[in-house]
C-alpha cells in the first residue's frame, strides 16, 4: 500500500489538488492549519464539494493537523507564499530522511528558503495556473483548468510518486529548468497582479489601467529576467504577458482576490522578491519600483500588512 499524499494548506489551491486526488481514489490527507479548522471539518462528515462549470460533486477528503503523529514521505505545500515558513516548520517533526517536498506557491523566495531549511531533503518547485477559488471553507470553484509544470532546482529526473497526478488527471508535465519557468511566471504577475488590485479590476483591463507604464514596466521585467540568465526577447515577454492577459481576461487576480477580502498579500514574494533581485544585480528599474512602493502604500491605506 502506497504512502498517503499530505496536502498542507486548506486554501483553494490546497483543496483543488484534494479534491482531483479524491475523485481518482488517490489516498490523501489535508491538513488544516487550527484545532477549530479541523473541529468544522470533521463536523461537515469530511466532505468537500468540488464545484466545475456550475456541477458540484461532493467528495471525501480525511483531515488532520501538523502535530499528528504519523510520518510524511510525500508533502504537496499549497499554502500561500508568506505561509510557509512557519507551516513547513510546524510538519517539520514528522518528515523523515526520505520525505520528498512539492511546492506550489505563487512568486519566488519562499521555495528557496524551504531548499534551505530542508537541504538534506529533495524539494521540488512547482508552477500552476489553475483559477481556483472558495466558495466556503469546504466549498471550492475550479475556475480555469490550467498546467502544472515542476522541476527540481538541482536537477534530475522526476520522481515516482508523481504518477499519482496523473492518476489525479492533473496535467503536469517535468521542466528541467524550473527557476526559469518561475522567473517568467513572476515577471507576469508583476506586470498584471498589481493593477488588478490597485484599480479593483480584471486582468483585461490591465492594458488599459496601465497606460504609457506598462511599456516602461515590461522593459524593467526584460532586464531582470536577463540578469537572471532567462533567455527572453522583449518582444516574447510582451507577447507572453499579453497572452496570459487575454486568457485570463475575466479572471481575477490572487492578489485582487486578497485585497478584496482583506487578506495578507503575497506582495513580498513577487514584487518585491522582484525589486530585490534588481538591485543585487545593480539594474535601475524605475518603473518596477515605483509600481512596487505605489502598491505599498495602497495596502498600507487599508491596513494590510506590507511584506
Amino acid at each position: 500500500m502506497s504512502d498517503p499524499l499530505h496536502i498542507l494548506g486548506g486554501g483553494s489551491l490546497g483543496l483543488l489538488w484534494a479534491a482531483r486526488c479524491a475523485q481518482a481514489g488517490i489516498d490523501c490527507r489535508l491538513i488544516l492549519r487550527t484545532p477549530q479548522a479541523l473541529e468544522q471539518w470533521q463536523a461537515r462528515d469530511d466532505r468537500l464539494i468540488l464545484e466545475q462549470q456550475g456541477v458540484q460533486h461532493p467528495l471525501q477528503v480525511r483531515a488532520e493537523l501538523a502535530d499528528a503523529t504519523s510520518p510524511i514521505q510525500h508533502l504537496i505545500v499549497a499554502t500561500k507564499a508568506w505561509a510557509v515558513a512557519g507551516a513547513v516548520d510546524d510538519i517539520a517533526p514528522r518528515l523523515t530522511e526520505h520525505s520528498q517536498l512539492l511546492l506550489l506557491q505563487n512568486g519566488l523566495g519562499s521555495q528557496q528558503s524551504v531548499s534551505q531549511r530542508f537541504p538534506a531533503l529533495r524539494v521540488l518547485y512547482a508552477s500552476v495556473t489553475d483559477g481556483a477559488w472558495k466558495r466556503s471553507a469546504n466549498h471550492m470553484v475550479w475556475a480555469g483548468v490550467g498546467q502544472t509544470l515542476i522541476g527540481d532546482p538541482q536537477g534530475g529526473q522526476a520522481p515516482a510518486w508523481l504518477q499519482q497526478l496523473s492518476q489525479a488527471q492533473i496535467a503536469w508535465q517535468w521542466e528541467p529548468d524550473i527557476l526559469a519557468v518561475l522567473w517568467v511566471k513572476l515577471a507576469i504577475n508583476c506586470a498584471i497582479n498589481p493593477f488588478t488590485a490597485l484599480h479593483d479590476c480584471a486582468n483585461g483591463a490591465v492594458p488599459v489601467h496601465a497606460g504609457a507604464v506598462f511599456p516602461a514596466l515590461l522593459a524593467d521585467l526584460h532586464q531582470l529576467l536577463n540578469s537572471q540568465g532567462v533567455a527572453l526577447s522583449f518582444e516574447q515577454l510582451q507577447q507572453r504577458i499579453l497572452d496570459v492577459i487575454q486568457a485570463t481576461a475575466g479572471n481575477s487576480s490572487s492578489m485582487r482576490q486578497d485585497l478584496a477580502a482583506g487578506r495578507r498579500t503575497e506582495i513580498d514574494f513577487i514584487l518585491g522578491h522582484a525589486c530585490r533581485n534588481a538591485r543585487q544585480a545593480g539594474l535601475d528599474t524605475p518603473t518596477l519600483d515605483a509600481l512596487y512602493q505605489q502598491l505599498r502604500q495602497h495596502l498600507a491605506e487599508r491596513g494590510l500588512p506590507l511584506d
